[in-house]
């Protein structure tokens, strides 16, 4: 068994570092209900200070590594399909390159879709930053999920990975009652031709750790610089 790549694949875009350039993990032009509602692009930045005990996926947390993309390309990729109803950014941390993330979404917006953002900060945490950066990308987030990961509180929650972090709709673009109805621990495995294994969404607590175990009974190795827990 490949490695498990707990985000997705990376779409090579070419992009020159500049002060609108935009440092991602991967990206995915299609993913169903599992980090917001509907069909969406989804984006994970590189880079995150926070660095909360019991994450994921700690190969964000590196600002040297990724890949350098530029915002404008990157949007005219995501709005090539277009069956899908908008864009969820997570990290990384998003947050650490509003600039990029703004301009990124201010395109998506332009076209009509909408935007969910995940950060570990509060929404109060960035206002107080008092920052016109992080002031214009707040503008152009719809719905908001904020806080850090915490692992003592850590279950299984509709859209959002532990008990302390908050959904909040910052526009009436995506109505509450749509995310209201959303199931919890939802998540969606893929597995490509060449035997990688991708998880996207909010595993329960002790899921990946019992499915590395089920997949050894069947004599299937897997390897991995993801924790499990």
């Amino acid at each position: 068994m490949h490695p498990v790549n707990t985000f997705g694949y990376n779409f090579a875009l070419g992009g020159v570092q500049s002060s609108v350039s935009l440092r991602i993990y991967a990206w995915l032009p299609a993913v169903y209900q599992v980090l917001g509602p509907g069909l969406r692009a989804v984006v994970w930045v590189q880079g995150c200070s926070l660095r909360c005990p019991g994450c994921m996926v700690p190969e964000t947390w590196s600002t040297s590594s990724g890949q350098w993309v530029n915002p404008s390309e990157l949007a005219r990729a995501i709005l090539a399909r277009q069956d899908i109803e908008g864009i969820t950014v997570s990290g990384g941390e998003p947050t650490e390159q509003a600039a990029a993330v703004a301009h990124l979404l201010a395109e998506i917006k332009a076209a009509g879709k909408n935007t969910w953002v995940y950060t570990g900060y509060t929404l109060e945490e960035l206002l107080r930053r008092h920052d016109p950066d992080t002031d214009y990308l707040l503008s152009l987030i719809d719905v908001l999920v904020d806080g850090r990961y915490d692992l003592s509180q850590a279950g299984s929650y509709a859209l959002r990975g532990s008990a302390n972090q908050r959904i909040i709709h910052l526009t009436d673009a995506i109505p509450p009652e749509r995310v209201s109805r959303e199931a919890a621990g939802q998540f969606e495995i893929r597995l490509d031709n060449q035997g990688r294994l991708t998880l996207i969404g909010m595993p329960p607590p002790g899921f990946l750790s019992a499915l590395r175990q089920a997949l050894l009974l069947r004599g299937l190795q897997i390897a991995s610089d993801s924790p499990w827990k």
